[in-house]
């Protein structure tokens, strides 16, 4: 069996002159026995928008498209308090499709840099170590599909974390755990082709203007607990934390 995982982010990892302090990055697991079930849900889920708002189903629908009334909503009549609500019905749908998982990396940039980490590196590395943990688990293998534009450092990446890898112990100490539930090279999608990638937009988004992270009044800071049962609790079990989320530092 293997495990579809679907990259996107928000905010951006510089250090200077960046509008973000925090970087985020999204997971959105799905079996592949699920994967046909779990983007027919979504092509309804965006045929719904059509019939319901007149939102049309070609151009891609990103989280800030949303809460800003562009993209397919551009032009559309819809108040700022009935694209919040919209954004929650999504989150809920995303967190009652079958077999998925979903779990976010908030990178605070300053006080990571200042452990000698960088934001991106480190979101990535923590990201992928719990994959590779889920996968164990679960007895599956995982195929990664970042967002355009990170394929060649992700690459480089997995391919230093299959040989090498150190990670924190639970009770102290430094272990080397290779990763090996990653397999292949990631294959970066288009998010303006892919659903998937659209919602894991979503997702990040969601995580980034959490109560967690960095509320905004744009949005309600309880947005991320929408999504529910789709949590992946594991991935801060032993550290704790919000579920599903992982903060750092």
């Amino acid at each position: 069996m293997a495990h579809l995982a679907y990259f996107d982010e928000s905010g951006d990892p510089g250090l200077v002159n960046s509008p973000t302090k925090h970087y985020v990055l999204s997971c959105i697991l799905v079996p592949e026995t699920e994967w046909l079930n779990t983007l027919d849900h979504f092509v309804q889920l965006r045929g719904h928008l059509r019939n319901k708002l007149g939102a049309s189903t070609r151009p891609e629908l990103k989280a800030t498209d949303i809460i800003r009334a562009r993209g397919p909503l551009k032009g559309l009549r819809t108040s700022p308090a009935d694209r919040v609500r919209l954004f929650g019905i999504l989150l809920n749908r995303v967190g009652k499709m079958p077999g998925l998982k979903t779990f976010a990396i908030a990178i605070e940039k300053a006080g990571a840099s200042g452990r000698g980490y960088d934001p991106r590196e480190a979101a990535w590395q923590f990201a992928l170590q719990r994959v590779d943990k889920f996968c164990a688990a679960a007895d599956s293998r995982a195929i990664l599909f970042p967002d355009e534009g990170h394929e060649p450092f992700i690459r480089k990446l997995t391919r230093r974390l299959r040989r090498f890898q150190t990670i924190n112990g639970a009770f102290g100490g430094r272990l080397t755990i290779p990763m090996r539930r990653v397999i292949e090279d990631p294959n970066d999608r288009h998010s303006h082709d892919s659903y998937f990638i659209q919602a894991a937009d979503w997702v990040a988004y969601a995580a980034h203007r959490s109560r967690y992270v960095a509320p905004s009044s744009r949005v309600p800071p309880t947005l991320w607990d929408r999504l529910g049962g789709a949590l992946l609790l594991e991935v801060n079990r032993v550290r704790g934390g919000p579920p599903g989320l992982v903060v750092y530092p």
